[in-house]
């Protein structure tokens, strides 16, 4: 067992796990834990801690992907100890321990998300963890006969290499819907993509290279980009937000102190939150990346799924200094498995962007690129939207009324106009979302954690809940189950000290 007892503080938005590895990392520097030592195996010290057996486990991976313990198989987890590292491999850990950067996001993130999806997609599981749109409403007939007569009209020029930077009637319908939303493109603008996820990729490895590279993200944030990031080496700094988005005087602060390569925003129906940033707070935005030059990179993956009006307008559309870069695709609103976005860039580095899009995947799949642009032309997309947006926005009330019925009053939440997520906010005084979800499995419901979406481990009490991917009885449902496995969890859990928010939106 470890020397100093752990102690962990469930008030802290930082997430258990975390605590765990940060009191043995300090105690491993320290020397109270030497090398060689045997850690005690993750279900004793879980048991000893009262928390779940993932919670260490995940940990030790954690230490373990610093280089401080190494897992033996059959044997246990050992110290490898400061001391014992390679003088330049301990110069370089120093060196990021003691930078005033907050630390890359877990490597173990990865594998928390893969454990808990696996769990998520068992037979008889409500799940509000995913990130697609309803089945139901995937248009297959459509696109069935469009891919039918793609290959009767194009044959075997349909399945054939095309160029890197996609189909050009593609890209010409791609620019002309841009167009009604007073963007200034030409489809010789546009870069066809492997999905939205493919479009941001490049643009990172494109303007936030190498090891010091620093990019400002809102906290919390999408998850894609946080692996991405993490898998590109850049530092992600999260930038708080508020019920309006982004909050402009904190980046400001974050540019002024790590000047970053790159601002990723998604100013329309945020992911996770569903915060849409108002006209006003776009423009302070364009206005300071443009005052310190740099760039921005817009994700509007959610856009066309409004419930009530249209969002303001984008920031390339506000964009007069070529600042940003524009990021979309039809995975959210239209057919995820396609896997069809696309990237709108200044001419200066389209050539650049191109050749990293070539080196990735050297193209995107003909047939879909075809089939798509016969079905954006049929002009069926816009009765779809109409379509969509009627019963999301009616899964989306069914969720909040069924959250008021069955969760805690005192549950924050923000009501998104638009997209497809609901940020819950449980209170901070009880038990973690990974305590809860670990109980809600066995009730068969599933959500994604809020601490996962988060550049520096916050939000350990939130929720972030898909309203759209659900049939309307199974939300009912799956709220009811969500609510028993909190009752049940609360039953047993020490009430804490106080309450904090992370968003600070109460609705309820």
């Amino acid at each position: 067992m470890p020397r100093n007892q752990i102690e962990l503080d469930r008030t802290k938005e930082r997430a258990l796990y975390l605590q765990v590895a940060d009191q043995l990392r300090r105690q491993i520097e320290e020397g109270d834990l030497a090398a060689s030592t045997r850690l005690p195996a993750s279900r004793t010290l879980a048991k000893k801690l009262g928390v779940n057996r993932i919670t260490v486990v995940n940990a030790y991976a954690e230490l373990e992907a610093e280089g401080l313990v190494t897992t033996r198989v059959g044997s246990g987890t050992y110290i490898v100890g400061a001391k014992s590292l390679p003088d330049a491999t301990l110069s370089a850990l120093q060196a990021q321990w003691r930078s005033p950067l907050p630390p890359r996001p877990p490597a173990t993130a990865n594998q928390m998300i893969t454990e808990m999806m696996r769990l998520a997609h068992q037979p008889g599981v409500i799940s509000f963890a995913g990130g697609g749109p309803a089945s139901e409403f995937i248009p297959v007939n459509e696109f069935r006969r469009a891919l039918n007569e793609v290959l009767r009209r194009d044959g075997a020029a349909a399945l054939q290499y095309e160029e890197a930077i996609g189909y050009p009637p593609l890209r010409q319908t791609i620019a002309q819907l841009l167009r009604q939303q007073q963007i200034k493109v030409h489809g010789s603008d546009v870069i066809i993509t492997a999905g939205c996820q493919q479009a941001v990729d490049i643009a990172l490895r494109v303007l936030a290279r190498g090891e010091n590279s620093v990019l400002a993200v809102e906290e919390p944030c999408y998850l894609g980009l946080l692996n991405l990031a993490s898998s590109r080496r850049i530092t992600p700094l999260g930038v708080p937000m508020d019920e309006h988005g982004l909050q402009i005087d904190k980046l400001e602060q974050v540019i002024l102190r790590h000047r970053p390569n790159l601002i990723y925003v998604t100013p329309s129906f945020h992911n996770p939150t569903g915060v849409t940033m108002p006209l006003e707070r776009r423009r302070r935005l364009l206005d300071l990346a443009d005052q310190y030059g740099v760039p921005i990179l817009e994700d509007v993956s959610y856009d066309y799924l409004y419930y009530d009006t249209p969002p303001p307008p984008t920031l390339k559309s506000l964009d007069t200094a070529d600042l940003v870069f524009f990021a979309g695709g039809f995975s959210k609103t239209l057919v995820p498995g396609i896997r069809i976005g696309y990237l709108v860039a200044p001419e200066s580095l389209q050539n650049q962007l191109i050749s990293v899009k070539q080196t990735a995947d050297i193209l995107t799949s003909p047939l879909n690129q075809r089939a798509l642009d016969l079905y954006l032309r049929s002009g069926h997309f816009e009765t779809h939207l109409e379509q969509v947006r009627q019963a999301y926005r009616h899964r989306r009330d069914l969720m909040l009324a069924a959250i008021e019925r069955h969760f805690p009053a005192e549950v924050q939440w923000h009501c998104p106009q638009g997209g497809i997520y609901l940020w819950v906010e449980m209170p901070a005084n009880g038990p973690t979302a990974i305590e809860l979800y670990l109980t809600a499995i066995n009730y068969n419901v599933a959500f994604s954690i809020g601490s996962t979406f988060s550049a520096g481990g916050l939000f350990a009490h939130a929720l972030r809940l898909n309203f759209v991917a659900c049939e309307p009885e199974e939300i009912e449902e799956g709220i009811r189950r969500l609510g028993k496995a909190w009752k049940e969890l609360l039953a047993r859990h020490v009430p804490a000290r106080h309450s904090v928010s992370g968003l600070g939106v109460t609705i309820l």
